[in-house]
């Protein structure tokens, strides 16, 4: 008998970020949108030991997606690989994507994929086919409406004017 996994409400937010700010900027973000009645997921609310791939599928349960780009965003091909997975929703009109950018400019951030790129001495062709999705998601999702943080306090109080 095959485990059926809970529904989950329509107004899924899934929060995409490097784990660098994770105890910082996200833990304030998520809780916010939690006490704004927003069901927002994040990794952590994964299973451990679960497949990697979950991710993607959690991807294609939600209806926003949150990209907080940071300093070191682009250090991470998992981030990359959600970013192109969260584009291809967007072309589909099935997800908004909001970019935040945080302590970084939007116009910084292909110079960074660039240089966290070429830090990996040993690219192989599939990992060219790669670099090149990821810079077309990249300038799709950088290009909408976001907002920037480069403050050190937020207030997230107004997040349901937002979404609803």
């Amino acid at each position: 008998m095959a485990v059926q996994e809970p529904l989950l409400p329509s107004n899924q937010v899934f929060l995409n970020f490097r784990g660098d700010v994770r105890h910082g900027l996200i833990s304030y973000l998520e809780k916010a949108l939690e006490n704004a009645g927003i069901n927002v997921f994040t990794d952590k609310k994964e299973m451990r030991g679960e497949d990697l791939t979950a991710l993607f599928r959690r991807i294609e349960e939600s209806n926003i997606a949150l990209v907080v780009f940071s300093r070191r965003y682009m250090e991470s091909k998992w981030c990359l690989n959600e970013l192109v997975a969260i584009k291809e929703r967007v072309d589909e009109n099935k997800i908004v994507a909001i970019p935040i950018f945080y302590k970084v400019e939007p116009d910084e951030l292909e110079k960074l994929l660039d240089e966290a790129c070429e830090s990996h001495h040993n690219v192989h062709d599939d990992e060219h086919i790669m670099k090149k999705k990821w810079k077309v998601a990249l300038t799709c999702i950088k290009s909408k409406m976001g907002l920037t943080l480069n403050e050190k306090r937020y207030y997230f109080g107004t997040l349901r004017i937002i979404f609803f």
